[in-house]
């Protein structure tokens, strides 16, 4: 191998894994609209803190839209709302769902993986091979671009190979990443919970007065 496509596959890797991280962050964090948010956010807080009697549904259908998924109970977007930078916990928690469960009746630290996931082993070979499948399909999806002679003499030849790939492996490697970085978020997660903010802690010791 030529001593020039070693440095092309070199810069390529280097690329793909500076890439993942604004793919990621790009997926989950690129939320627009933060003045609506914000608004409806203060208005619904407002709400619960004046009727907090206020009706289930309600209740539920607010929290559902300030987490941004139908899917998710009252509950578990009230805890997640009761830790430190909520609105990243609440989006680790979107993301990581499928790896976590949440127990009420276990105290402050209220998250935890679901069963076969508890190992640490058994959640590591999953990132790495998820992570490696992304770094191979990325590198075939811009193949092209790093060894163009082996797709024809004509940039025209060239173009149409780069087009052929990033349709063919661009969408398996965006979702060989999403799925690494679900178990990471999981991780992370489980992991910073118990930093509750001083608020919940204070309200939860008048509580237990």
């Amino acid at each position: 191998m030529e001593i020039d496509t070693v440095f092309k596959l070199a810069a390529a890797v280097a690329a793909v894994v500076g890439a993942a991280k604004v793919i990621i962050e790009l997926s989950i964090g690129g939320r627009g609209r933060l003045r609506e948010e914000y608004r409806f956010a203060k208005e619904f807080m407002d709400a619960l803190e004046e009727n907090p009697r206020i009706h289930p549904f309600l209740k539920e259908k607010g929290y559902q839209a300030i987490a941004g998924d139908r899917s998710l109970a009252a509950s578990e977007i009230e805890y997640l709302l009761s830790l430190q930078k909520p609105d990243r916990a609440i989006r680790d928690y979107v993301l990581g769902r499928h790896y976590l469960e949440h127990l009420q009746s276990a105290g402050n630290l209220q998250l935890g993986f679901r069963g076969k996931y508890k190992n640490s082993w058994s959640r590591n070979w999953r990132k790495g091979s998820y992570f490696l499948v992304y770094l191979v399909l990325a590198i075939l999806a811009i193949s092209p671009a790093l060894t163009p002679t082996l797709f024809g003499t004509e940039p025209g030849q060239v173009v149409v190979a780069l087009s052929f790939c990033l349709v063919g492996f661009g969408p398996f490697a965006w979702m060989a990443l999403m799925a690494a970085a679900r178990i990471h978020r999981a991780e992370l997660i489980v992991k910073n919970q118990s930093k509750h903010t001083q608020r919940i802690l204070m309200k939860s010791a008048r509580g237990s007065g």
